[in-house]
């Protein structure tokens, strides 16, 4: 699994408590670019919108919500986790290289970035696509 990275933002609405990782509707979107955010003003899901995967049968626009959320605290590291993403995709292809995590508020413009992870280019057709969810999104205090 590639190593997943906080938007700033995503980071300061957690600790401001705009988001709540373990009861907040997140979601996991497929994106096909790396989204330009600005660390200093984008907030929201918009850019991330645009760039969503299509193609196939199988993905939900705006991503897979995550299940069985948890927060756990192992030596000064806190570990966000989530239930494994398995989902069947027919036809296609379907090509994606980003997730993108953010909590789903109801609308892109409204709906809060948190994080994203590069998975490398991946394409399938009628296949399942397996996201194994470990320890996503970690804080350690010094």
């Amino acid at each position: 699994m590639a190593t997943p990275h906080w938007y700033a933002n995503g980071l300061l609405n957690v600790a401001n408590g705009s988001i709540d990782l373990d009861t907040a509707t997140i979601k996991l979107q497929l994106a096909t670019t790396a989204l330009t955010v600005n660390q200093a003003t984008d907030a929201n899901r918009t850019t991330a919108a645009a760039a969503e995967a299509t193609g196939g049968t199988g993905y939900t626009a705006g991503g897979f919500t995550l299940a069985t959320v948890t927060l756990g605290l192992t030596t000064n590291t806190l570990n966000w986790d989530a239930a494994d993403i398995s989902q069947a995709i027919t036809g296609g292809p379907f090509a994606f290289r980003y997730g993108i995590y953010y909590k789903s508020v109801g609308t892109a413009a409204t709906d809060l970035l948190i994080g994203y992870v590069d998975f490398g280019a991946q394409s399938v057709t009628d296949a399942t696509i397996n996201v194994t969810q470990t320890n996503q999104l970690t804080i350690t205090a010094s």
